[in-house]
C-alpha cells in the first residue's frame, strides 16, 4: 500500500516539475525577446513580448523577484513610446511588489520612486511629483543622514519640479540648500558644486536678486578657472551670467570686463565670423546703450551686424559653389550678386569674402576670362 502511494504520488509530482520547467522556458523565451525588440527600439513588439511574459509570471509565487523584473522591462518600454500613465502603471506595480516581498524600508524602492517623478513630469503632474520627492528625502534623510549627498541631491531634484510649477523662490531656496550640503562634504570649490550654481545663477537673475546672482557666478567661475584654466570655452555661459549680474546692479564698470571677456572667448573657440559673436557684440551694444554711450553701442551693433552678413554671404557663396559645379552659369551669378548685396556697406570684418566675391563675378562676366580659384567656401 506503501508503495503503491508513492508511485502515484510521483506520478502526480513529476508532470508538474515538467510543467514548471515548461513554463519558466516560455517565460525566459518571451523576456528575452522582448529584450531583442527592446534594444531594436521596437517598443510596440517589446511590449506584446513582456506582456506575454507578465502573464505566466502571475502565475508564479507572489514573491518570485521575476515579477519585479517584467514590471520595470515593461515601465521602460512604455516610458520609451511616451506612454507615461501606462509606464506609471507598471512602475506602481512594481513598487508595491518590492514593498510587500521585501518591505517599505528597502532602499531599492527610493530609486523607483525617482523613476516615478520622472514619469510624473512626463505627466505634467507636478504636485504629485513634489509629493514624491519628499517622501524620497525622507527615505534618505533615515537612511543616510539628514546632511547626505542623496538628500543634496533631493534638493536639486526637487528645484527641477519647482521651477516646473513656477515657483522660483521655492526652488533658489532648495538649490540653496543642496548647494549648502555639497560645500560641507566636498568643499566650497568642488566641482560637484557646478550643475547647482550654473542652475541657481539664472535663476536669482530671473528673480533681480543681481547681488547674490553675482555672488554665485563669481563662485562657479572661480571653481571653473580652477579646474579648466582662464581661457576655456566652458567659461562662457559663467562669465555671461557674471556681467549680466554686474549690469543688473548698474555696476558698469565692473561689468564692461566681462562683457569683452565674453567676446574674446566666443572669439576663440567659435571665430570671429560665427554667429554667436554677433549676439555676444549685440550684449555689449545694449550695455553701451543703457549708459549712454551711443557712439560705443553703434559700433558694437555694427559689427554684430556685420559678422551676421559675412556669415549669411558665406553660405550664399557655397551655395553658388554647388550651382557653378553642376554648370548653372546664371544661378551662380545670381547668388554671388545676392552676397554681394548682403556685404555692403563696406566693412572690415567682411572685406576679404567681398574682394573675392567681386572677382569672380567679374570673372564669370567676361566670357574669355577662366575663373583664377575656385569661388569662397564657408570654413
Amino acid at each position: 500500500m506503501r508503495r503503491s502511494t508513492l508511485v502515484l504520488c510521483l506520478l502526480i509530482f513529476v508532470p508538474g516539475i515538467a510543467w514548471a520547467d515548461d513554463q519558466n522556458a516560455e517565460l525566459d523565451q518571451f523576456i528575452r525577446a522582448g529584450e531583442t525588440s527592446y534594444r531594436k527600439a521596437d517598443y510596440e513588439a517589446a511590449r506584446v513580448s513582456y506582456e506575454k511574459a507578465w502573464e505566466l509570471a502571475q502565475q508564479t509565487p507572489s514573491n518570485t523577484p521575476v515579477r519585479y523584473d517584467i514590471l520595470k522591462r515593461l515601465t521602460a518600454v512604455r516610458a520609451a513610446a511616451g506612454q507615461f500613465a501606462e509606464a506609471d502603471n507598471y512602475l506602481q506595480l512594481a513598487i508595491n511588489w518590492r514593498e510587500i516581498a521585501i518591505g517599505r524600508d528597502d532602499p531599492k524602492i527610493a530609486d523607483d520612486l525617482l523613476e516615478s517623478v520622472t514619469l510624473c513630469r512626463g505627466m505634467k503632474q507636478f504636485d504629485r511629483a513634489m509629493a514624491i520627492l519628499e517622501r524620497v528625502r525622507s527615505m534618505h534623510a533615515r537612511s543616510e543622514g539628514p546632511g547626505s549627498l542623496a538628500v543634496a541631491d533631493d534638493f536639486s531634484r526637487m528645484a527641477q519640479i519647482q521651477m516646473d510649477l513656477k515657483n522660483r523662490e521655492g526652488a533658489a531656496s532648495s538649490l540653496a540648500a543642496a548647494l549648502g550640503l555639497r560645500a560641507k562634504l566636498a568643499g566650497q570649490y568642488d566641482a560637484s558644486l557646478l550643475p547647482d550654481l550654473d542652475r541657481l545663477g539664472p535663476l536669482l537673475i530671473m528673480l533681480q536678486r543681481y547681488d547674490v546672482a553675482e555672488d554665485r557666478f563669481r563662485h562657479a567661475l572661480v571653481i571653473r578657472e580652477s579646474l579648466l584654466g582662464k581661457d576655456s570655452p566652458d567659461l562662457i555661459a559663467t562669465v555671461d551670467g557674471l556681467a549680466y549680474a554686474c549690469f543688473g546692479q548698474k555696476k558698469y564698470d565692473e561689468a564692461d570686463p566681462f562683457y569683452q571677456r565674453l567676446i574674446a572667448l566666443w572669439t576663440a573657440s567659435a571665430g570671429k565670423e560665427h554667429p554667436m559673436v554677433a549676439m555676444a557684440y549685440d550684449k555689449v551694444a545694449v550695455f553701451y546703450a543703457e549708459q549712454k554711450k551711443f557712439e560705443q553701442a553703434k559700433a558694437a551693433a555694427d559689427h554684430a551686424n556685420a559678422v551676421r552678413a559675412h556669415f549669411f554671404a558665406t553660405g550664399l557663396a557655397q551655395e553658388a559653389t554647388e550651382q557653378f559645379a553642376e554648370g548653372k552659369m546664371e544661378e551662380t551669378k545670381a547668388l554671388y550678386r545676392r552676397a554681394l548685396a548682403a556685404l555692403d556697406p563696406p566693412d572690415p570684418v567682411y572685406e576679404d569674402v567681398r574682394s573675392q566675391i567681386e572677382s569672380i563675378l567679374k570673372s564669370m562676366e567676361e566670357p574669355k576670362r577662366k575663373l583664377s580659384k575656385p569661388p569662397p567656401r564657408r570654413k
